[in-house]
């Protein structure tokens, strides 16, 4: 018995904890607690790490200290590592000034911010999500009065998610990328250098999987038993009608025949810069495209099949 006390009073003066003993409402353990296979990897990566506090959330081992940047900064931060109870670490959190963001990612957030929140203030500090077999994440929080939304950025600028924050737990959770949804992206892209996972939002209905595709923001969608649904990404004006025209060039053909008949020059540098065009692949209508042009104060929304055929929004 006086070995075991002496044992706890070890472990827990050489790792900083708010709890020593058994779980308490925060789910705070002692290294006693945490698997000895989670210790040895966590020994192994941090091995230098002092006062480290552990937590059991979600069926993960978490550790959470001080550490330089996950972009190798030689400055330290609130990081979070999260291991499965084999030793395998899933995903690693940390909290960066605003200022520390990428160039590129401040940049992008402030010509959204200008476009659609520009009375929303941003949070002071950001999260750099790193997770196993995904990309790099940067999340901005922003609020206004009581409404909160959260920004989800690549390293190069590239906007994934803008989504609404309803959650009141701080914590961004790990997302495990399964074997079978690994092979379905791979056979999605098979001609692509360079395919990285980014995120994954599942439900009992579908999975939606944030892709970079050669540096090309792509979202794949797949029904509730893993089966392809429809990749969806957005590109500029020429890009789009020189996709049409490789596709079928009765396309771009109606498609200049209608901005003509509605006097829209689709050669005009404005008019390039107002559009934004969504190129879709579904599973049973095919390649189609969704044009969304802005003229004079107005917004003209229009389909594209892979026949031509053209329909017009309200």
């Amino acid at each position: 018995m006086k070995l075991k006390n002496f044992m706890l009073a070890f472990v827990c003066s050489a790792f900083v904890f708010t709890a020593c003993s058994d779980d308490d409402d925060n789910g705070n353990v002692t290294p006693l607690d945490v698997p000895e296979a989670v210790l040895k990897a966590f020994e192994n990566k941090y091995g230098d790490v002092k006062d480290v506090k552990w937590e059991k959330k979600n069926n993960y081992n978490v550790a959470r200290f001080q550490a330089g940047a996950i972009t190798k900064a030689d400055d330290s931060y609130t990081t979070s590592a999260w291991f499965d109870d084999n030793g395998s670490e899933k995903q690693v959190n940390q909290d960066i000034p605003f200022a520390k963001l990428p160039e590129a990612v401040k940049t992008a957030f402030a010509d959204i911010q200008k476009a659609m929140y520009a009375d929303w203030k941003a949070d002071d500090e950001a999260d750099v999500v790193n997770r196993l077999d995904m990309g790099l994440v940067y999340i901005i929080e922003i609020e206004k009065g009581q409404e909160e939304r959260e920004l989800s950025f690549t390293a190069a600028g590239i906007l994934l998610k803008d989504v609404a924050d309803d959650d009141d737990d701080d914590d961004i959770l790990p997302v495990v990328v399964s074997e079978e949804i690994k092979k379905t992206i791979a056979g999605l892209f098979p001609d692509s250098k360079s395919v990285v996972i980014m995120e994954i939002e599942a439900d009992d209905d579908e999975t939606e999987i944030d892709v970079l595709d050669d540096g090309i923001h792509k979202e794949v969608k797949l029904d509730a038993k893993g089966n392809w649904v429809s990749t969806e990404f957005e590109v500029t004006l020429p890009d789009a009608m020189e996709i049409m025209n490789t596709l079928n060039p009765a396309i771009l053909q109606k498609l200049q025949a209608m901005a003509a008949q509605a006097g829209i020059d689709l050669t005009n540098p404005e008019i390039i810069s107002n559009t934004e065009v969504n190129v879709i692949s579904h599973v049973t209508e095919g390649m189609y495209f969704e044009v969304e042009i802005e003229i004079g104060g107005k917004e003209i929304e229009v389909t594209i099949d892979k026949d031509g055929n053209i329909s017009i929004g309200d």
